[in-house]
């Protein structure tokens, strides 16, 4: 696809129509910050998450720490639990379909929100692009969002 602009500006048109290889993003908040986070290419498996849980967030987790995680199929490895509670957290299962309860899916909509308007087309442009979108979530975002989905904040 080809497309003409002035210099230095970005040639704008139709949605493309071929799609490349998802890209899948991982991360972990805590109150204060964004904890852990990765980019795959491609689909997540059981393994692959394991690999996030052990090298991302397992070192940056604390004694008494807790976990909330959604129910998913690929977090409820055993290696999983094992990993988050050989560091001393504690981990929790969310409750079946209660996504009002997971500050991490308003993080997702503020970032998707932010993606969205960039229009990243190639891979390198999407990396950029997640990188800032994540940069944008404040600490009072943060906050504020688990104070929404229940979580006693003070």
């Amino acid at each position: 696809m080809y497309a003409r602009a002035i210099i230095g500006q970005r040639a704008r048109g139709t949605k493309p129509q071929k799609r490349g290889k998802n890209v899948a993003l991982l991360s972990a908040l805590s109150l204060e910050e964004v904890l852990a986070s990765s980019n795959i290419y491609g689909a997540v498996d059981g393994v692959t998450f394991e690999a996030f849980i052990a090298q991302e967030l397992v070192p940056k987790l604390w004694k008494n720490a807790t976990v909330v995680m959604d129910n998913a199929k690929i977090n409820q490895g055993e290696m999983v639990r094992e990993l988050i509670e050989k560091a001393g957290a504690k981990l929790i299962y969310l409750s079946p379909y209660s996504p009002e309860f997971s500050p991490i899916e308003n993080f997702w909509s503020k970032v998707k929100a932010i993606l969205k308007k960039v229009k990243a087309r190639i891979y390198k442009d999407l990396i950029n692009a997640i990188t800032a979108a994540m940069l944008k979530v404040t600490k009072d975002d943060i906050r504020n969002w688990f104070t929404h989905c229940c979580y006693c904040t003070s």
